[in-house]
């Protein structure tokens, strides 16, 4: 981005893809999370978004102050890639029927 609108048209197309990667998410963790574990699922999830953003945060601004201004966005371009490989490696466990929770890995623990 050599000009500030090339820059702002970069940040809103990013800005566009925001909503529905969180509706995505929170669709899957209803769909995987047994009814008694949905407030911990949103919450672990929630929680990796924020590191998320603050690694990103800190990676890009490494990379700024390192390689110029322009280098930093190779670290959303990196991120990227890394979900896209995240995505195709667990589309199969993600693309199964609704989870049974008898069935699940996670024991649930009744509230006592």
């Amino acid at each position: 981005a050599d000009t500030v609108p090339t820059l702002a048209l970069a940040v809103f197309v990013s800005g566009v893809a925001i909503s529905p990667t969180f509706i995505t998410a929170f669709g899957l963790i209803e769909r995987h999370v047994p009814p008694a574990m949905l407030t911990e699922g949103v919450t672990w999830v929630t929680t990796g978004i924020g590191i998320g953003i603050a690694l990103g945060s800190f990676a890009a601004g490494w990379m700024v102050d390192t390689f110029g201004p322009q280098n930093g966005f190779w670290v959303s371009v990196a991120a990227g890639s890394v979900a896209l490989v995240t995505v195709l490696a667990g589309q199969c466990r993600l693309a199964t029927p609704d989870c049974d929770p008898s069935e699940c890995e996670a024991a649930i623990v009744p509230a006592g």
